[in-house]
């Protein structure tokens, strides 16, 4: 808003001065043309009069430059006035004409500054603009004599020839300027799509996190609450641990709830990091299947080191997972666990078990677990491979280690 306003003063004052310079231009000329006395007052006297409507009809050169031109055109070509309005209007049609348009009107013009200073060039010399620094002899009296023709119409040249440089110049600046306005426009937009799609990511990332999570824990939790049903009839402290374990479940599925409502809200504290079970959480997922009566053995050899959040996370998830699965499909045999890594191979987990007879237990899964992890693999550089090798069910998975 600022600039739009010092925009509109600055070309105000650039008006206010084109109008000036032009009155004061005539003005002199009428001045030199009456004492110079060559020509009747008639003539010059209708040159002001054109030269100052030429003079008012330049506050709107930019709105209509080519009418605006033509008015001030008039006067210097028939009566004994001066070009300056003349030069100003070509200015303001060389800002917006190119080709032979522009061509015609600088011609014009030149046509016009020859004519005036044709008329100077037949003036006393001591009235002339053409020798107006001429120094007078001692006596006080200059030789009079008529400059040669081709001076005026050199003159009238480098006139035109300037005014055409400088409307070039502030023309192709202009462009420059609305180039430069483009691109930051441009920017600003693909910086905000930019981090739209940022956005968009995130929102996924999390969405499917919580998909996983929660999808993962409420199996867990229909599996204890499935064998709770069975166990019913034994053993308290059987029916105690499978509680307990629903209980546990429960509350790590509402504490990652409230994790990502808080990450989409803003309101997540700085050590919150929802989701992001890392690797050190293995043996608890082990020891909590051991707790719900899985048959399970973990192997681990890591070398020192701190493993990246993201890929911590996936082989979190992919224990997790294939834990979840063996336990609906095959709980009644024994889950292998294998976890190795270092820094220079990156980190692999194998999750294989072998395949049950007995029928699954029920499953109110999204069955996408396995595939949406897959995915998250891929999306650090690793890979998640699951399926049927004779008769055992395998889940291979790599991540790199700082992915």
């Amino acid at each position: 808003m600022k600039s739009e306003t010092a925009g509109r003063i600055r070309r105000r004052l650039w008006t206010v001065g084109a109008v000036t310079l032009s009155v004061f231009c005539s003005l002199m000329t009428v001045g030199l043309a009456s004492s110079s006395a060559n020509t009747p007052a008639w003539n010059h006297g209708l040159g002001l009069v054109l030269a100052l409507v030429a003079a008012a009809a330049l506050t709107r050169r930019h709105q209509h430059p080519w009418q605006v031109l033509a008015i001030c055109l008039a006067a210097p070509l028939v009566f004994e006035t001066d070009a300056t309005a003349a030069l100003i209007a070509l200015f303001a049609v060389a800002r917006v004409a190119r080709g032979f348009q522009l061509a015609g009107a600088a011609l014009a013009v030149f046509v016009a500054c020859g004519v005036s200073l044709t008329y100077d060039a037949y003036r006393l010399r001591e009235y002339s603009v053409l020798t107006i620094g001429a120094e007078k002899p001692e006596d006080g009296v200059m030789e009079q004599y008529v400059v040669a023709l081709w001076i005026p119409w050199l003159v009238a040249a480098i006139l035109v020839g300037l005014v055409l440089v400088l409307a070039l110049w502030a023309r192709t600046r202009g462009q420059l300027a609305l180039a430069e306005q483009s691109r930051d426009a441009a920017t600003e937009q693909t910086d905000a799509i930019r981090d739209e799609m940022i956005r968009t990511e995130e929102r996924t990332r999390i969405a499917r996190d919580m998909h996983d999570t929660l999808a993962a824990s409420l199996s867990r939790i229909s599996l204890f609450a499935g064998a709770l049903q069975v166990n019913a009839a034994e053993s308290p402290e059987k029916v105690a641990n499978s509680a307990a374990q629903i209980r546990a479940t429960a509350h790590e599925a509402l504490d990652d709830l409230k994790g990502i409502v808080g990450v989409l809200r803003g309101t997540a504290g700085p050590r919150e990091r929802v989701g992001h079970q890392g690797i050190d959480a293995v043996p608890g997922l082990v020891q909590a299947a051991r707790a719900a009566g899985m048959h399970c053995t973990l192997s681990t050899d890591l070398a020192p080191g701190d493993v990246g959040m993201l890929a911590g996370h996936v082989c979190f998830r992919v224990v997790q997972e294939a834990l979840t699965n063996a336990q609906k499909y095959a709980s009644d045999q024994v889950v292998a666990i294998s976890v190795t890594g270092a820094p220079e191979t990156g980190i692999d987990i194998t999750v294989r078990n072998l395949l049950s007879t007995k029928p699954a237990q029920v499953d109110v899964g999204s069955r996408t677990g396995l595939r949406g992890l897959a995915e998250q693999a891929r999306d650090i550089g690793g890979k998640l491979e699951a399926g049927r090798i004779d008769s055992e069910f395998v889940v291979n998975c790599w991540v790199p280690w700082s992915g």
